[in-house]
């Protein structure tokens, strides 16, 4: 698989990545962290949805036990796509890279393509790689736009929602299986009436495990 073919495959992420990015970086910056402080975490941390946490945690004053541990259980979720894909990362020559830059959208694209034995070492690395590029840029964009120019992003969040909806399309669109489907749905709208919003996405996720580690044979 060629470079080009792997880029055209992570353009929705990067139709993503690029404005959320941008309004990490305008919210980090209205809460007073600087400009250096923005982009490092787009590089060090590099977790989406965590580094809106993380500046919502700042603005709130947080202290630090309280920024580990909503960290932890909001990017617990990683663990599970590691455990999917463990057997096919381990044997990268960037597998430690890998499973650093491993996202939520990263591992549909990574579900949803067909990789041959042959590719997967460049396939993986360009993939989690180009994905942070975009989200990386679009903190950098964001910084010069917050500068130059005053923009309503409210509601921006939501597109990273909306981007992994795509992704799990996509998804099953290459892996037509219902059973999977219906859990899905069934835990995801359990979720939303039954538990706390804090909770809701780490206890669905358990539960989706549990449920196909003891049904994997049928499912």
């Amino acid at each position: 698989m060629s470079f080009k073919t792997i880029f055209k495959y992570t353009i929705p992420v990067m139709l993503g990545y690029i404005p959320l990015g941008a309004a990490y970086a305008l919210l980090a910056t209205q809460i007073g962290l600087k400009e250096w402080q923005i982009v490092l975490m787009s590089f060090v941390v590099y977790a989406g949805s965590g580094q809106f946490l993380l500046v919502t945690l700042f603005s709130a004053g947080a202290t630090l036990v309280e920024i580990f541990v909503a960290t932890f259980l909001l990017n617990l979720r990683h663990i599970f796509y590691t455990t999917t894909l463990l057997e096919d990362i381990l044997k990268l020559k960037n597998k430690f890279y890998v499973m650093f830059a491993l996202t939520d959208e990263s591992f549909a694209l990574l579900k949803t393509l067909k990789i041959d034995d042959e590719n997967k070492d460049k396939t993986y690395f360009y993939i989690v790689f180009l994905n942070q590029i975009y989200w990386i840029v679009g903190t950098i964009l964001g910084i010069v736009v917050g500068k130059n120019l005053q923009i309503d992003y409210s509601g921006i969040e939501f597109s990273l929602v909306a981007l992994f909806v795509v992704l799990a399309i996509e998804l099953f669109k290459s892996n037509k299986n219902y059973k999977i489907l219906f859990i899905s749905l069934f835990l995801g709208i359990f979720g939303m009436i039954f538990l706390p919003d804090k909770f809701m996405l780490i206890t669905t996720l358990v539960i989706g495990f549990i449920i196909l580690l003891a049904f994997r044979k049928s499912l």
